[in-house]
């Protein structure tokens, strides 16, 4: 996969008007909002510069798709993993509280925004009632970036495997943690908090002791540190991303048309590219649902796509699984809230996606894998490859591993009875 150039750090205005952009006629089967632009759309958001530079992305693009639509931003600090900077994620996730996304749905469910602008990365798996969500925009790089300290890369080190036995690689995920004392048992994991840019500072401070740190490369080349990148981990590395990574996630409220007439407009500026990133995540969030895991849980994905299409009994090897739909319905929860158009526009957009996934122990010591792929040109379609490659998860002994990781199940109860 290509480096992405670094991603333009210019911030929205508290009011920001696009500039008129041309766009072709055409005829939509989308719910019709062209017409409402008299409205400002509030978009809520944490305050982070990467937050805000998200809401750049998503702004940019309303410009192609509503060129005379007026937006507000509405940043807030106020959220579990924003205020609580010292305890780690692990922890904090055991407490209940989604860390990035409860305060901001209070704001959107009590009317004071219109949307919310997400990593969709860090939106849980099941959302409160009456919000929902969904992939819009193109999904940048996937991966998880490796950082050199400033004194690594005077050494010309540049990966993991470059670094000696007791190399101190900085991170606060647990998915990352997981796989990485996989893949790298020589390495020692060391919590660290923070901004992209204050956990920078702190690897290339000698006096905090870190060689290395391990982030998601959207998130770095959002903010134009892009350069700082030494290395990528994949499926090659033995690294999958996380659900959603690389993916912005936008949140409205159920039943608001206008918001959903804009968002789909919007997906439809980007055609096939914009609709199989929708279809990728619902695909990966279908997986996690099932998994009853999170943001802080040690799953990773990986997701390609093959043009053409599939018949039952197509598939090569023990890890190629090939089944058309056979229309069961798991319900999708509130991934699936924009329209999909007709038919034969799906059909067109449509394809073999590919999906791998993995769940470690939190010792890195267990680990169960598989591959799936599974034709794809529905919202329908994308659920149920996710929740079957879940279940040959599940089949493959991952039950086990979950059953003893306990972080996320009393939030997700939680808001299976919001």
């Amino acid at each position: 996969m290509a480096d992405l150039p670094p991603t333009s750090t210019n911030y929205p205005s508290t009011t920001s008007p696009h500039p008129l952009i041309s766009t072709s006629a055409s005829t939509s089967t989308y719910p019709d909002s062209s017409t409402s632009t008299s409205r400002t759309l509030r978009i809520g958001t944490r305050s982070s510069a990467l937050a805000l530079a998200q809401v750049t992305l998503f702004t940019d693009l309303l410009g192609t798709s509503h060129p005379t639509l007026s937006t507000t931003t509405h940043p807030t600090s106020t959220s579990l993993g924003d205020t609580n900077k010292t305890t780690n994620l692990h922890t904090l996730a055991s407490t209940g509280k989604s860390l990035w996304t409860e305060d901001l749905e209070k704001e959107l469910l009590d009317t004071r925004v219109d949307v919310i602008i997400h990593s969709l990365k860090d939106v849980p798996t099941k959302l409160p009632s009456g919000c929902v969500c969904a992939a819009v925009g193109a999904r940048d790089e996937a991966r998880d970036a490796v950082i050199m300290s400033q004194a690594r890369q005077a050494e010309g080190w540049r990966g993991l495997g470059d670094l000696r036995e007791g190399g101190v690689v900085g991170t606060s995920s647990v998915r990352r943690a997981a796989m990485v004392t996989r893949m790298y048992p020589h390495l020692v994991i060391k919590d660290v908090r923070g901004n992209v840019g204050t956990r920078i500072r702190k690897l290339d401070d000698p006096a905090e002791g870190f060689d290395a740190l391990v982030l998601a490369g959207a998130g770095v080349q959002r903010l134009g540190m892009g350069g700082r990148i030494s290395s990528w981990l994949g499926s090659e590395e033995g690294v999958l991303h996380a659900v959603g990574q690389g993916a912005v996630g936008v949140e409205w409220r159920e039943g608001d048309e206008w918001v959903g007439g804009i968002l789909a407009e919007a997906e439809k500026r980007l055609g096939k590219a914009g609709r199989r990133v929708r279809w990728e995540c619902v695909g990966e969030r279908s997986l996690l649902r099932v998994l009853e895991g999170g943001c802080s849980v040690p799953v990773g994905v990986e997701c390609v796509w093959e043009e053409g299409s599939l018949q039952e009994g197509d598939g090569t090897g023990t890890d190629a699984v090939v089944e058309q739909s056979n229309q069961q319905n798991t319900g999708y929860e509130q991934d699936d809230a924009l329209p999909e158009g007709p038919d034969s526009e799906r059909k067109k957009q449509g394809g073999i996606l590919i999906i791998r996934a993995v769940v470690v122990s939190l010792d890195g010591k267990e680990c169960v894998e598989g591959t799936r792929r599974h034709y794809v040109s529905s919202d329908a379609e994308a659920e149920e490859c996710g929740w079957r490659m879940a279940g040959d998860l599940v089949d493959k002994g991952a039950g086990k591993i979950l059953k003893e990781i306990t972080l996320n199940r009393g939030m997700i109860k939680d808001q299976d009875g919001a």
